[in-house]
C-alpha cells in the first residue's frame, strides 16, 4: 500500500495593512511645498517657545542675582554694625574704667544720722577726723564686693540745714553757737577734695531729702556709677523712685529699724556705728506726780511703736489720806462705789486726738 504524501502547513494569513495608515506620497510640487511649510510652522513654534523659556530663566536668573547681592549689603553692613557695637563696648568699658567711682549721699538732717559727739564737738579737727573715718568705712564694706575698691573714687555729699543742725546742738549743749558747727562742717570738706558738706540753708522746699532724691536719679544714670551708699529717712524713698532705679547697684544706711517695704526689696543694707550717733533705748513711761486741790495727777509719756509719736496720758490717783480712811475703816468695798470708778484719764494721741476714759464712759475727740 503505497504512503499519502506528506501534508503541508496551512498558509499564514497575511494581515491586511490599512490603507489608512500608509502615508500618501506627494505627487506634485506644491503638494511637497505644502509639507515643508507645515514642518517650518512646527520649527518656529519650537523656537518660539525655547526663546520664551528662556527670557523667564533669564528673569528670574536676574532677579535672583538682585537678590543675592541685596543679601550680601544687607550682611556687610550687619557685619560693619556688629564691628562697630564691639569697638564702641570696648571704648565704653575703657572709658567707664578709667574713673569709676562710689558715692555716698547722707541726709544729715534726717533722724538716726547725726553725727557722733566726738567728731561735731572738736570743731574743724572733728570734721577732718570724721572725713578720714568715713573713707576707711565705705572702704572696709566694699572690699568685699569689689576687687578694685582701693582704687574706686570716694565721692561723698552731706545735705543738712546747717543753722538749724546748730540751734538744736547748742540746745543740747554740744557746740556753743553756729560757728563751731560751721567749723566742723569746713574741716570735713577740706579734708578730702570729694568730699562735700553742702548747706540747705533754711526754709527751703523739700529740705536736705530733696537734695538727696535728686542727686540719686542724676548719679545713677551715669556710667562711672559703681555703687551707692545712701543714708537718708525712709520716708524719703517712694516707690516711683525706688522702681527707676538700679536696686542692686544700691546700699542702704540703717541706724532706726528700716520698714518692712524697704527690708523685702532686693537692697543691701548696712551699718556704721562707728560714724552716727545710735539711737536712744526705748523708754518706759516715767510718772510725773503733782497735786492739784488735794488730788494727785500722773503724767506718763508712752512712745507709738508705728511712728514714734508721743502719747500723754493723764490719771487722777486717790490721795494717801482717802486711801488710808479705807485702810483705817478696816473694809474694803469688793464691788466698788461709784467713786472708786469716777477716775478720769485723758489721752493726747499723735494724730491731735483727745480720748477721755471716767471708767464707764470713754468718748473720742478729734
Amino acid at each position: 500500500m503505497a504512503e499519502a504524501p506528506p501534508m503541508s502547513p496551512p498558509p499564514v494569513p497575511v494581515p491586511a495593512t490599512p490603507t489608512a495608515l500608509v502615508p500618501l506620497q506627494p505627487t506634485t510640487y506644491r503638494e511637497r511645498l505644502a509639507q515643508f511649510k507645515i514642518l517650518e510652522e512646527k520649527r518656529f513654534e519650537l523656537i518660539e517657545e525655547l526663546l520664551e523659556k528662556l527670557e523667564k530663566a533669564e528673569a528670574k536668573l536676574t532677579q535672583t542675582e538682585l537678590d543675592l547681592q541685596s543679601e550680601q549689603n544687607v550682611r556687610r553692613t550687619l557685619q560693619a554694625e556688629v564691628v562697630e557695637a564691639k569697638e564702641r563696648e570696648t571704648a565704653l568699658a575703657q572709658k567707664q574704667a578709667r574713673r569709676p567711682f562710689v558715692l555716698v549721699l547722707i541726709d544729715a538732717d534726717a533722724d538716726g544720722f547725726l553725727f557722733q559727739d566726738k567728731y561735731i564737738t572738736r570743731r574743724a579737727q572733728g570734721g577732718e577726723q570724721l572725713a578720714d573715718e568715713l573713707l576707711i568705712r565705705i572702704r572696709e564694706y566694699l572690699r568685699p564686693q569689689f576687687e578694685d575698691a582701693d582704687s574706686l573714687d570716694i565721692l561723698v555729699r552731706v545735705y543738712a540745714n546747717l543753722e538749724g543742725m546748730a540751734n538744736y546742738l547748742v540746745r543740747e549743749g554740744k557746740v556753743r553757737n553756729l560757728g563751731q558747727l560751721r567749723a566742723f562742717s569746713t574741716g570735713f570738706s577740706g579734708r578730702i577734695p570729694s568730699f562735700d558738706w553742702i548747706d540747705i540753708g533754711v526754709g527751703k522746699e523739700g529740705g536736705s531729702g530733696r537734695k538727696v532724691r535728686e542727686s540719686l536719679s542724676f548719679y545713677t544714670s551715669s556710667t562711672h556709677l559703681r555703687h551707692v551708699v545712701l543714708a537718708c529717712s525712709p520716708a524719703e524713698l517712694p516707690a516711683s523712685l525706688l522702681s527707676t532705679l538700679p536696686l542692686e547697684k544700691i546700699t542702704l544706711l540703717e541706724t532706726l529699724p528700716l520698714p518692712t517695704a524697704l527690708t523685702t526689696l532686693p537692697i543691701q543694707i548696712t551699718r556704721l556705728p562707728t560714724i552716727f550717733t545710735p539711737p536712744p533705748p526705748a523708754k518706759s513711761p516715767v510718772p510725773i506726780r503733782g497735786r492739784s486741790k488735794g488730788a494727785q495727777l500722773q503724767l506718763s509719756q508712752q512712745e507709738d511703736p508705728d511712728g514714734g509719736a508721743t502719747w500723754l496720758v493723764i490719771k487722777p490717783e486717790r490721795s494717801r489720806s482717802q486711801a488710808g480712811g479705807m485702810r483705817r475703816g478696816g473694809r474694803s468695798n469688793h464691788h466698788g462705789s461709784e467713786d472708786d470708778d469716777s477716775s478720769l484719764s485723758i489721752s493726747i494721741g499723735p494724730d491731735n486726738t483727745v480720748s477721755v476714759d471716767s471708767g464707764r464712759r470713754r468718748r473720742v475727740m478729734g
